[in-house]
């Protein structure tokens, strides 16, 4: 592990951590915190997705982003795929560094080297994107056509919803609604148990439930109601 690279991060003592978790931080990103200070990359990963959520999209200064971005990017250089990928995504969309397509198609295809499955997709949206000087049609149906035979979750989606658009019964998009929704994706986890819903009996109502619950402990407001509302009934 570089320890020069580790002094790097901004984050580099106990008392500038302690500004950068909130009160209610979980235990687990923080003892993640402390094994990445150790040189774990996978918790560097952990750290940094966890700064990222705590990140304000719409702010050019924001702190969390730019500490996430460091410790993506430190993982990134010592061989993380997922965090080579999140480098990526964040040079695409200028979150806690400045963006660059250049840059970001870089890390990106690392990533995709290494071996993770997002990043086919996160490419298709790379050079899908009309503000990026080498937006590429051709390349991003590529990429999106691979992102969905790997089962990527979010390419799982759009193929279901692409599909219900063309007058596709809901049924018969099951596989790929269920791909996103064991993806963690909480819409997905909405339309099963919407599906189920339309069953009407004891044990399709308990699925749609189990789905639901999921899609709330995603952050699903939607599925909050819709399972308010049948606990009313």
């Amino acid at each position: 592990m570089c320890v020069a690279c580790l002094s790097l991060i901004v984050v580099a003592t106990d008392a500038a951590l302690a500004k950068t978790l909130s009160a209610d931080a979980p235990d687990k990103v923080r003892k993640a915190l402390h094994m990445a200070h150790a040189g774990d990359v996978e918790s560097m990963f952990k750290v940094a997705s966890y700064l990222q959520t705590q990140s304000a999209p719409d702010n050019d200064d924001d702190e969390m982003a730019t500490l996430a971005f460091g410790w993506a990017l430190l993982a990134a250089r010592n061989g993380h795929a997922q965090s080579a990928e999140l480098t990526g995504v964040m040079y695409r969309t200028g979150a806690g560094v400045p963006q660059n397509f250049v840059k970001s198609r870089k890390w990106l295809e690392r990533a995709r080297a290494r071996g993770s499955r997002e990043a086919n997709f996160e490419l298709a949206i790379l050079y899908a994107s009309e503000d990026n000087p080498s937006m590429d049609r051709a390349k991003s149906a590529s990429f999106l056509a691979e992102a969905i035979r790997m089962s990527e979750p979010r390419a799982c989606l759009i193929t279901a919803w692409r599909k219900i658009d063309q007058g596709v019964e809901l049924k018969r998009t099951l596989g790929e609604i269920r791909c996103a929704a064991e993806g963690g994706i909480p819409a997905a986890m909405e339309m099963i148990a919407e599906y189920h819903l339309t069953k009407r009996s004891p044990q399709a109502e308990a699925h749609a439930r189990t789905w639901l619950l999921k899609a709330i402990e995603g952050g699903s407001d939607k599925a909050a109601s819709r399972l308010a509302a049948l606990e009313s009934r």
